[in-house]
This record gives C-alpha cells, sequence and structure tokens, in this order.
C-alpha cells in the first residue's frame, strides 16, 4: 500500500530554472534512497507536483516541501493510499513549460495554476501524467 498526494504551489519570487534543478538534484539523491516516485511539472511560476510512496516517507518528504520557502500558496488538491504508483521508477520526473506542448495544455483547458474548481486532485494527478507523456489529453 502506498501514499499520493498531488499538490499545486506558487513559486517564491526569484525561483527560477537552477533553484528548480537544483530541487529535481535533491529529490533525486533522496527519493532514490527511500523509494519516493513522483513528478515535478513548472508551469507559469507554480509547481504541480505528484508525490508517491511509503506513507511514513511520503509524510517526512512533504512535511520538508511545505516548510520550504521556494513554495507559496501551497494547495494539497489529493491525500490518499493506493495500490500502485503512478510513476514508477520515475525518482522525480521533471517537465517544464518548454517541454509540453501547447496544444496539451490547451486540450486540458490549462490556466496558470489549475484553478481547485476544475483541477480537483483526480484532474490534477491525470493531467501531471499527460505533461510526463504517460495519460491522453482529456
Amino acid at each position: 500500500m502506498f501514499e499520493r498526494i498531488a499538490y499545486v504551489s506558487r513559486a517564491a519570487p526569484g525561483v527560477g530554472p537552477r533553484e528548480v534543478y537544483d530541487i529535481i538534484r535533491a529529490a533525486h539523491n533522496r527519493n532514490g534512497a527511500l523509494g519516493l516516485t513522483g513528478a515535478l511539472v513548472v508551469l507559469d511560476g507554480h509547481f504541480l507536483q505528484v508525490l508517491e510512496g511509503e506513507p511514513f516517507r511520503v509524510d517526512a518528504c512533504f512535511g520538508r516541501i511545505a516548510a520550504d520557502p521556494r513554495h507559496l500558496a501551497l494547495e494539497v488538491r489529493a491525500r490518499r493510499h493506493c495500490e500502485q504508483r503512478l510513476f514508477p521508477g520515475e525518482w522525480m520526473a521533471l517537465r517544464e513549460q518548454a517541454q509540453i506542448e501547447p496544444g496539451l495544455l490547451v486540450a486540458w483547458g490549462y490556466e496558470a495554476g489549475l484553478p481547485a474548481a476544475r483541477f480537483d486532485g483526480d484532474r490534477l494527478e491525470a493531467f501531471v501524467q499527460a505533461c510526463c507523456g504517460l495519460a491522453e489529453a482529456a
């Protein structure tokens, strides 16, 4: 049994590509050792992330994320137990706006920050998968 958290946050002022790569580098090092998987999508100054693994490890990792000053207005959209991972073998996939086909964003009705009224936890998880090439358009 795994746990999965999906959240949206706004990047703090001054967080750019270098800081994002620092986040991913640290995630790869830590997540590989802890058996955590997931994906981080960076769009229009927002982080969209799915994090999954053993519940106590997900909780500890998410606690670090929530305390990280690079994340503002963090909003959890889903937190659930699950039987299978959405991102097996991905210590932390990264997709930035330049790597995502504009047509995919249009097909999903993308708006900056993914408003919760239109992107609940299920839709956020599916959107992150689609950005990583793991799901079809909405």
